[in-house]
């Protein structure tokens, strides 16, 4: 079955809760999905930690059975996590906070989790799935999603025929992927 992309605008004038929602709940519907071929990648100048999903209720504890008994499920274990389904790409450039990200326990220990940096001009920022494609202004850091004004579009779609914004964006990241070797 064929469904029709869907696109949705999230502007958050400095903070609010519509973003990092819209993030929890894409990220969250990546680790029911059955093990994927396609790469998940995070793509961002800037990469760091943050809290990602709020677990003080235990709501999220199914999803993260290593992280299930702390308050806040972080970035880093959400990617580890999502290696056992994805292989998780990685693409930043060399810089102080995203190299100490990379140098996380729990990512470097992750199996699939690999990252590649790029020329220091580089400014591609997105996240990419198989059933969703989120690109804007947003750096995947706290101050990205959670407080400065930034300006996101959450591309979805699925079926036998992969949504032409999604292939596109597939194409483009494959190929700058295999261009950091």
């Amino acid at each position: 079955m064929q469904h029709n992309l869907k696109s949705r605008d999230i502007w958050t004038h400095g903070g609010g809760w519509p973003l990092p929602d819209l993030l929890r709940s894409a990220l969250a519907s990546l680790l029911i999905l059955a093990k994927q071929e396609r790469a998940a990648y995070f793509a961002s100048p800037w990469i760091t930690d943050f809290e990602l999903f709020d677990n003080r209720f235990r709501d999220f504890a199914a999803l993260f059975p290593r992280a299930g008994e702390e308050p806040w499920v972080r970035f880093s274990d959400y990617l580890a996590a999502l290696s056992g389904k994805f292989d998780v790409r990685i693409i930043t450039t060399e810089n102080d906070r995203s190299e100490a990200f990379a140098n996380i326990p729990v990512l470097k220990n992750a199996d699939r989790v690999t990252f590649r940096t790029t020329e220091s001009k580089f400014h591609e920022k997105g996240i990419l799935a198989p059933v969703f494609y989120i690109e804007g202004s947003m750096n995947i850091t706290n101050h990205g999603v959670r407080v400065r004004g930034e300006k996101v579009i959450y591309h979805s779609g699925s079926g036998r025929n992969l949504p032409e914004k999604i292939a596109g964006a597939y194409l483009e990241f494959d190929r700058h992927w295999k261009t950091l070797v």
